[in-house]
């Protein structure tokens, strides 16, 4: 099971509604897009998955991206990933309050990005994890759907 992220409302504002599917997924699909611009990465495989945030696989779920990318041949480039990201606007280092991921981490609002080696030496990998929110029942959707060409801007 992956980390769950916090369904918390910010201080002192209203709960906000749950988001829809799109915007479930959409949160992550658009945070692997900056990701994939910002750090030129050259991006072999991107796939989206619902995932369960507790567990007994009911409601919340949250969208999860898996991209994998190539790197230059016996260098790690996750720091440098990470540190890119957390230079540009919105971007923070680290992870969202409350988590301690293995791996290089930024966030943006409820949105973690994990950066780290890949299944191949001349690969990385960057996971990325939305908010704990969805409500829908995604139990049955366990298939990975291939965004590689959406993700590569194509």
């Amino acid at each position: 099971m992956s980390p769950s992220l916090p369904n918390t409302p910010q201080a002192g504002g209203p709960t906000a509604p749950p988001p829809s599917d799109a915007e479930s997924r959409a949160q992550v699909v658009d945070a692997a897009k900056d990701v994939v611009r910002a750090a030129n990465l050259r991006v072999t495989y991107a796939s989206f998955q619902w995932e369960w945030c507790n567990d007994q696989g009911d409601p919340p779920f949250h969208g999860r991206v898996d991209v994998a990318f190539e790197t230059p041949p016996g260098q790690s480039v996750s720091r440098q990933i990470a540190d890119t990201l957390a230079a540009r606007p919105g971007w923070a280092p680290g992870p969202p309050p409350g988590f301690q991921p293995a791996g290089d981490a930024v966030h943006k609002g409820g949105v973690m990005v994990l950066v780290g080696p890949g299944n191949y030496p001349d690969r990385g990998a960057v996971e990325i994890y939305g908010e704990c929110r969805n409500m829908n029942d995604h139990r049955d959707d366990n298939q990975l759907a291939d965004i590689t060409d959406e993700v590569r801007g194509g």
